[in-house]
Parts: C-alpha cells; structure tokens; sequence
C-alpha cells in the first residue's frame, strides 16, 4: 500500500459575470419575499457519473488516501474496528476484504481494473458532512459484495457507481439512510433481501435483478431513437415485472432489469433526447429530464403531483406523452453548455451540470425530489422562488440565490464553488468546506422611516469561506438614493466588521425630502470581489406635531461649534417629564448617549467632527446638528 495526496486549485471570482447576474436580479428590490410550505424530501438524486463522460481522480481531499494492489496480489483484511481519513482506490488485482469489521471511513472508495471489494457481517459507515459527499465507484471489471452486513451514512444520501462490466452482489443487507446507484456500461447487479434498497437508475447495456428488496425506486433511461409504450405496476408489492427489448411495447433500449417479490417500489423515467415514450395509467414517482447541448429552453407549468389526462411534454426535441398517469415529482437536469430558464413551475429537484446557465425564478423547489444545486462549472441563479429542500454548490460552480425564502433546509458550498445569499431568508447557515466561499448579505429593514430622524439599518454582511481558502471578509458599505435617481450617496464609511442579522449603520435623513429612497449594500471580500443587494424604503414627513413644536420651540444646544460640554437649554422640565438623548456620528453610530435629567452632557470622549443630537421629550423628539472642535 502507498499513501497519495491531492490538492486543489482556489477559484476564481468571475466578477463581471456575477455583477450583470447581479444588476439583473437587484431589478426585484421592490418585491415581498414569501414562503411557502415546504415538503419533506423522500428521493435523492445525483446524475454526476452519467453525465461526466470522463473519469477523473478526486480533486481534493488534502488527506492520506490508500492505495490496494499497487504491488501484485495484495489484500487488505479487516477485521474490527477500523477509521480511516481519506479515499480508498483499490486497483489492479487488489481486493479489500472487510470481516466482522466495524469500518468507518471519511472519503470515497475506488474499485479499478480486477480490483474486489468483499464485505460479509460488516457494519459500513461513511461519516458524510453533507448529501453525497462521498461514494462507491467501480469501473472496468471490478467487483463489490456486500453480504450479511448494514451500511450507514450518516443521515445524507449516498453516492454508488458500476460501470463497464463491473459486478454488484449485495445479499441479506439493510440500509440505514438513502442510496443513490447509477448502473450503466455491461454492469452486472444482483440484490436479494435488502432493505432501504434506494434508488437505482439504469442505462446502456446493464443487467440487474432484484429479489425481496423493499423501498425501492427503479430509475430508466429510454435513449435516444427508443420506442416505449409501457405501463408501470403497483409498486406495493411487485412479482415478475422485467422489461427490456424483447417486449413488444419497447424498443430501442439495451438494458434487462428484473423486479420479483419486492415491497413499496416505485417508478421513474428518464425520456433522453430523441426518444419516444409513452406511459399510460400509471403512478410516477418522478419523472427527470435531462436537458444538454447548446440550446436555451424553457419551461414553465410543471406541477408536482398532478394528474396527467393526456398530457405531451413541451419539448420539441422528444416525444414524452403521459396518458391517465400521475406524476408526483418532476426532476430536471441540465448540462453541457444548454441556457435554461425554469419559471411557474413547481419541481422536486434540479442539479446544473457542465457549463450550463439556469435561470429560476417565480417557481417553487419542493424538496420531494431532491435537493438544488450545481456541479462542475454550472452557473445557477434563483429568484424571486421559495426553496423547501437542501442547496449544494460543487465544484467550480457559482450558485446565486436572491430575493427568495428557504423556509427548511442545509446548504453547503463545496469544492470550489462560490454561494451567494443576497436578501434571501433561510434557517440554518450556510456551511463551506474546501476552497468554497460564500457571500451572505441583505437588507432587512427598514420598510419606512421618517425624515430628520436617525434610522437603524438592519440587515447582514459577511463571507464564511472553506478551511483552505485565503479569501475572507473585507467590508462593507451602505448607499442611499432617490428612487429616480442614479447617483448614490454614502450611508456609512467602510465597515470592517461582520453582521449577522443585527443592525448595519444608522442613516441621518436630516434635510432629505419626503419620498421613495433606495438602500444598497456592497459586501467586499479581502481581494476587493463585490456583491451588491437593494432594498426600497420610503421616508414619511417627522411627525412633529403643533404641541411639539411649542415644546422645542425655545431649544437651544450651546455652545455649538462646542468642546467639552454641551447644554441643552429652552426646554420647560416639569416634574414629570424626562429628557432622554443619543448623539450620532456621520454613520449613524450611538457615540453617547443619556437618560437622566441633566441637561448638561459631558462630551470630553468625543473626537473632533460632526455630530447629531436626538433629544426626545415624552412622546416628541427634535433632531439637531452639531460639530465639535480641539
């Protein structure tokens, strides 16, 4: 065995193609943000081995990984207990064989060449920080039995991939959480008494058998110039369902997949470009569309959980008619270089892959079928939608969320993908791992306020960035401007401090005319990479009514320009009233402030500059400037 090390590459801030995402998105300042109900998820979903259609080694994991069977005819046994940090390749004629072991492991396993991974009464465990961090993948002829065993992975969903004419053998075993398996090339795959068998999407010319398997979602790719006409059984108990081309319904697929003496099964189909299918009286438990190429589509109109009468998908580049059929969650996946836009829609899932550009907005992520997110060196952005599901950032990729409620549900940014929040609502942090950064700012208030008063800012400004990333926080800075105005005025200086959900600055709208206002905020990072988000507020004449004015009518503040001291004087105290201040600096700080009586202020601490004085007497309140000198 030799131990091996990967590194990654920092990303890159593509700042002119954020600011026009951006500007396009900042154009719905004016709109509410609303949630809606969310969904529990049930399926997971992960295309990425299909869609890479080349094998690359991980590109970080900064730990020691293990390497069976680069010397001929070495085995690794396990037995007992057994951690490791890293991934495993077993290549070769190598074999990693487990044994009455307690196996616990941080990263993928890689079976290559002849290698052979036997597992018999074993308790699997993959310590996932997040859905699909890590997986299984076989390719070239490598084998993988599982017998006798359980297999836990940590509450997220599990990557599996066997490909070229790799065997599967998995016997007497029970899952714990959720396995996502694409099976494709000539793979062989066997599963008898499984339990939490998972979802297990087919393709090429594979063949697989499932016998009393339970919980189980069949996934099945019709191909390009494939002619289906079928019409799926109830899942709850399935005896003797196959399908492939030697039926008379279907044509033009390569694969043999058996279903025998297995409970709660449920049904997916893929219709790829160029196919030609037909479901009929059947209950889908999703249905994915994989859209590539170059072209820019749209949908619009997919609704989780309908009933379709006799329904033929928008898509001029395939055929996919749906008669008498329920469809309980629709799935889409982009990739290549394809332009998407998805809006009035609401979708289980959707993954960007490739270098695809998705533009969501007005729809709803209802989690039933996954999670949202984008791989590779997709460019995902959503707005104005409400997202009840996971969001994931992988890779290269740049995630852009704005103007939208997560009202359930994680996030992470992984990889070296980039997540920016922009006044979007959600539960939890976002948590980065590697070389991942994510932006997180908003405005959250105020709706209005009034003129010559001190008005708090509120909102959050800060970057959270993966352990091995040098870009960090830098600052941020308020703007203000009439609403048909271009030219934006300062609030506040630079703010080198982070804030989560607390107040921004203080905006003295001292001398501004009544009227409709726009706020910008500008959250930099340490190399000067900039964000902006909006938010219109509108400012209402001060309240200083005829009685008021009566009581400030006398009010002086001497001296002013002042130096130690400053006096408040022409205000009647009467017994029951109490006079309460705070002064301002430019940025709308709190320097000082009071609540006795006195009406003497003792103003030593404060440096030489401009100030404003708000003085509130009971129910009113006055507004003056002053400047202090040496």
């Amino acid at each position: 065995m030799i131990i091996i090390l990967f590194f990654q590459f920092f990303n890159l801030f593509p700042q002119e193609k954020i600011d026009m995402s951006i500007s396009s998105m900042n154009k719905f300042y004016k709109e509410p943000i609303t949630a809606l109900a969310h969904c529990n998820a049930i399926t997971r979903i992960n295309f990425k081995n299909f869609l890479h259609y080349e094998r690359t080694l991980p590109e970080f994991d900064g730990r020691a990984d293990i390497i069976i069977g680069d010397a001929p005819g070495e085995t690794l046994l396990i037995n007992g207990y057994f951690y490791n940090a890293g991934n495993i390749f077993v290549i070769n004629d190598g074999v990693l064989r487990l044994k009455n072991a307690d196996f616990n492991l941080e990263g993928n396993i890689y079976v290559l060449n002849q290698g052979k991974f036997l597992a018999d009464s074993s308790y699997l465990k993959f310590l996932q920080d997040y859905i699909y961090q890590y997986g299984i993948t076989l390719i070239d002829s490598a084998e993988f039995i599982l017998t006798n065993s359980k297999t836990r992975y940590n509450g997220f969903p599990f990557g599996f991939s066997t490909d070229d004419f790799s065997r599967v053998v998995i016997q007497n075993t029970t899952n714990f959480d959720w396995t996502t398996a694409m099976v494709s090339g000539r793979a062989n795959v066997y599963l008898n008494n499984v339990g939490i068998t998972g979802e297990w999407l087919f393709a090429d010319n594979c063949f697989a058998r499932f016998n009393r398997v339970d919980n189980f979602l069949s996934w099945y790719f019709f191909p390009e110039s494939s002619i289906i006409d079928i019409k799926f059984p109830d899942g709850a108990l399935v005896n003797g369902f196959f399908i492939d081309s030697t039926l008379g319904n279907i044509q033009g697929i390569g694969y043999h997949i058996e279903i025998d003496s297995s409970t709660n099964c449920m049904w997916a189909a893929i219709p790829l470009e160029g196919s030609d299918v037909v479901i009929d009286s059947s209950l889908l438990r999703v249905t994915g569309l994989l859209l590539g190429g170059a072209d820019s589509l749209s949908l619009s109109g997919l609704v989780n959980g309908l009933y379709y009468e006799d329904y033929t998908l928008p898509l001029v580049d395939r055929n996919y008619h749906l008669t008498h059929t329920t469809v309980q969650t629709w799935n889409i996946y982009p990739f290549d270089t394809v332009s998407l836009e998805v809006y009035s829609s609401i979708f289980g899932e959707l993954c960007a892959y490739g270098n695809s550009y998705v533009y969501i907005h007005n729809a709803f992520c209802d989690g039933t079928g996954g999670h949202l997110g984008s791989s590779d060196n997709a460019f995902l952005i959503t707005v104005l939608s409400s997202i009840s599901a996971d969001i994931i950032s992988k890779g290269h990729s740049i995630c852009i969320i704005g103007y939208s409620a997560l009202p359930w549900g994680n996030i992470w940014a992984t990889g070296s993908s980039i997540m920016l929040l922009v006044n979007t609502m959600f539960p939890l942090e976002p948590i980065p791992s590697d070389t991942s950064l994510v932006f997180v700012l908003s405005i959250t208030g105020p709706n209005s306020g009034n003129t010559n008063d001190i008005i708090p800012i509120m909102g959050s400004a800060w970057i959270d960035r993966g352990p091995y990333q040098p870009l960090d926080f830098g600052y941020y800075q308020v703007f203000y401007r009439t609403e048909d105005d271009t030219n934006w005025l300062p609030i506040s200086d630079s703010c080198t401090n982070e804030v989560r959900t607390d107040t921004l600055c203080y905006w003295n709208t001292a001398g501004l005319n009544p009227g409709n206002y726009v706020i910008r905020l500008v959250l930099k990072d340490n190399a000067g990479d900039s964000v902006d988000c909006l938010k219109l507020t509108t400012l209402y004449e001060t309240g200083i009514f005829s009685s008021d004015r009566n009581a400030f009518s006398s009010l002086k503040i001497t001296p002013n320009p002042f130096s130690d001291f400053i006096k408040i004087e022409g205000v009647d105290f009467g017994e029951d009233l109490k006079l309460y201040f705070k002064i301002y600096d430019i940025n709308g700080r709190v320097v000082l402030e009071n609540k006795s009586v006195n009406n003497v202020l003792d103003t030593r601490n404060l440096t030489k500059g401009v100030y404003f004085v708000r003085i509130d007497l009971d129910n009113k309140k006055i507004i003056k400037k002053i400047v202090k000198i040496e």
